[in-house]
């Protein structure tokens, strides 16, 4: 239970504010909101279910103490990284469009936005970490939808821009602490 509320804390609050994330708003207010969140949903149960998989593999090879250091280095570095990275400019108005193709217009440009993102290595640090595979790849795909889908509510409902410097900061301070978290385990 503990990776799966884990996964799904520490991914739901890390996606807050990140280029996903803005990404879904943004195609939320393109597209037909069911479509792009049906496209997004897909896309995060794949790049998650990769994601843990290749965390297991690096569990099974690699030893446990390095491992748990380096997973906790790697948290670390994301919350410097989430601290660091730019504000991006205001979003367009949310003009809604139809078309055939918009689930999978959704779920090409998340894949290729997601790719290498924080929050995939996240789950694949996590998945390396916790021996709880399915729970670590639930955990974090339930964040993930239901970060993502508070965008397309937003675009839905005002199409605003989320409150970015706050869900950064948050999101950064979680990950630093999980990183302090994972190596004080580690050394215990």
């Amino acid at each position: 239970m503990t990776a799966l509320l884990a996964s799904f804390f520490l991914v739901a609050v890390a996606e807050m504010a990140d280029k996903t994330q803005l990404l879904t708003l943004s195609l939320a207010c393109r597209y037909r909101p069911r479509s792009v969140f049906i496209g997004v949903t897909l896309a995060i149960m794949v790049l998650n279910a990769v994601a843990v998989g290749v965390g297991a593999l690096l569990g099974a090879v690699l030893p446990v103490l390095p491992l748990k250091i380096g997973a906790g280095c790697l948290f670390i570095a994301f919350g410097i990284w989430t601290l660091l990275e730019r504000e991006r400019p205001a979003e367009e108005e949310c003009a809604p469009r139809s078309g055939r193709v918009e689930v999978f217009a959704a779920m090409g440009a998340f894949l290729l936005a997601e790719i290498g993102d924080k929050t995939q290595l996240a789950t694949l640090s996590l998945a390396a970490r916790y021996d709880e595979y399915l729970a670590v790849w639930a955990g974090a795909t339930l964040g993930m939808v239901l970060a993502n889908g508070a965008a397309v509510a937003v675009a839905m409902l005002a199409g605003r821009k989320l409150p970015e410097r706050l869900l950064k900061r948050v999101s950064a301070l979680l990950f630093l602490g999980f990183g302090v978290w994972t190596i004080v385990e580690a050394a215990l």
